[in-house]
Parts: C-alpha cells; structure tokens; sequence
C-alpha cells in the first residue's frame, strides 16, 4: 500500500541560512530526509546583520525542500522584530496557498519553539518536536537561560510526540522536568554522498571536522595527542578543519612542535567536499567534553570509518567496538 504524502511544516531555532551558513545543518538533513517521503516545507526566522529593511523574505527550493527564510535586523526590539517576521513568513505561506499544514515539525525547544506552539493554538496544526541540544544537562552547562526551564515545559506542553536524537539525551530531558510521549530519532546521513572509498595502504589518514569549537570539541586535547602519538609513529596523518579558527590551532600546533608533514588543517568546506574526504580517510577522531549525537560520526561509519571517540553523550548507542573506540 502507497503511504499517503503528508504535508508538513518544519520550523527550527537553528537553520543554514545567510546569517550562518553550517548552523542546523543538521536539522536541513533531517527536513531533506523527511523530503523523500512527505511534502517538506521550511518556514525559517533570523537576523541578519546589515539589511535596510524591517523583513526580507527568500525562498529557494534546496535538495527537495521547499525553503522560506524570513530575515529580520536585531536592534532594539529583537525578539520583538522576530516574533513579526514569523507572522509575516506565514502570510507568506498562506498568500502562496502552501499553509495547508497536516503537522509541523519544530526542531530545537531554544528559543523559537513557541513558533510551534503559537500555530498549534492559532490554527489546531499538531506538532512534534525533535531536540539535538546538550543545554539541558546542567553537569555540562551551568550558564543556562533563566527562563529555559518554564519556557520548554510551556513548549513541550501540546507537542504529540518528543524526539531526541539519542536516549541519553531524552534521559537527560526528562530529568530536567520535561514531560511527554518520548520516541528517539537519531540524526541522518545522506548514503548517496557518504560512501566508502579507496583508502591507502601506505598512511593511515586521521579526520576531524567541527566547529572547532575547543571548549566543547577539545582540539587542544587532539593536539596534544597527535603530537605524541606522531612522534612515534611514521606513517600517520591529521586532517584538521571546519567553520572555526583554524588558523589558530595551525599556529597551536607549530607552538608545541607537531611534526609538520603529519598534519594538515583546513577551513570550511561543503558536505560533499567532506564526503570525499571520508571516502579516502581511515579514522575519525571526537574528543569532545561533551555531545548527543554528531551527523559527522555517522556519516564517517557510512564512508567505511573507524570512530575514535570520548564517551560522552549518546554517542555510545551507535559506536560499539566494531565500529570503534
């Protein structure tokens, strides 16, 4: 039997955009994912620096994901600005006669998920929500918003089905007071992209790829790794990068004297540019301090990796010792 297409809204607090490029990529593989099945459209709020209008909508349809962005300035009145450009991108959507929502699917509870919410109440449109954020563990972030824990129970309250990507993460959100039905629904990769290759024979290729972000992926711990670790072994190499500073961990490792021809470091790239990575790499190194579920372990697994990782998070429900450390 046909499974009958659904149209469903997807909206998010992290999104690719104009604003950042990689932030909820993520998030846009699921949506493209959804795609194969159901009609998948985005409706998508952010700033945008430098704009000399109030609102700026763009649409472009990307990978079979119809995709409306709604840009909007900060200023004084952020949220404020915010909450109108969400109202202006769904009259957008209903001038266009593509509002015939069946559910919507609100990824990420911070801060925009009272989008989700607001049309559950407005127009009787259900909605689940999937979660990916580590925020909700106070052993990791003592720094939460004040208004995090009364805000995601408020949106949490009506949301038919909860998905976190991992069982330590719906663990992890239960505890902090957040009821409901809870289903896990880890994260995804495209296997028409991310597949295995010819990998030498003669150097063992080492991969990381982050936001090199060092407080939560630990680069500086990598570093010091690697330099021992290449210190006694030979035929080993470190690719470094992503859309961080990656300049500033070269200049980190000449500092504590990495061997150079061992290591190489690189900026940001597009998915299929790391797909081919991977399709020739061995090894995926994490160290992470903390983590739920990184699309880039799961697309190194798909490419015929090796995954060397902390054990932090979700990410043992997915890395056993055939897969990895």
């Amino acid at each position: 039997m046909t499974q009958q297409k659904r149209n469903i809204l997807f909206l998010s607090s992290w999104y690719p955009s104009k604003a950042v490029s990689t932030l909820g990529n993520f998030v846009q593989r699921h949506a493209e994912a959804v795609a194969t099945i159901h009609n998948v459209q985005v409706l998508y709020v952010t700033f945008l620096d430098g704009i000399k209008e109030n609102f700026r909508i763009e649409e472009e349809k990307i990978r079979g994901v119809d995709t409306v962005i709604v840009y909007c300035k900060k200023g004084m009145f952020g949220q404020f600005n915010k909450r109108n450009a969400f109202k202006k991108g769904v009259a957008y959507l209903q001038s266009k006669h593509r509002f015939d929502i069946d559910i919507i699917h609100h990824n990420i509870i911070w801060n925009s998920g009272w989008q989700a919410r607001y049309l559950n109440r407005k127009f009787a449109f259900p909605y689940i929500i999937t979660e990916h954020w580590t925020g909700y563990d106070l052993s990791i972030r003592k720094d939460q918003p004040t208004l995090l824990k009364s805000f995601s129970k408020y949106v949490v309250k009506d949301a038919s089905v909860l998905c976190p990507v991992t069982k330590d993460l719906a663990t992890v959100m239960q505890g902090y007071g957040l009821h409901g039905n809870y289903e896990v629904v880890p994260n995804v990769v495209d296997t028409s992209i991310f597949q295995p290759g010819k990998k030498s024979n003669e150097t063992i290729h080492f991969l990381h790829v982050s936001t090199l972000d060092d407080a939560h992926k630990n680069i500086s711990g990598i570093l010091r790794t690697w330099k021992q670790f290449s210190g006694e072994m030979e035929n080993v190499h470190l690719s470094i990068g992503g859309d961080g500073p990656y300049e500033h961990y070269a200049r980190m490792a000449d500092s504590i004297g990495i061997r150079k021809n061992s290591i190489t470091f690189f900026g940001e790239k597009k998915r299929e540019e790391i797909a081919e990575m991977m399709s020739t790499s061995h090894c995926l190194l994490m160290f992470s301090n903390y983590e739920n579920l990184p699309c880039v372990i799961i697309e190194a697994m798909s490419a015929g990796m090796v995954v060397i990782s902390t054990d932090v998070g979700g990410i043992s429900e997915h890395v056993d010792s055939t897969k990895g450390f």
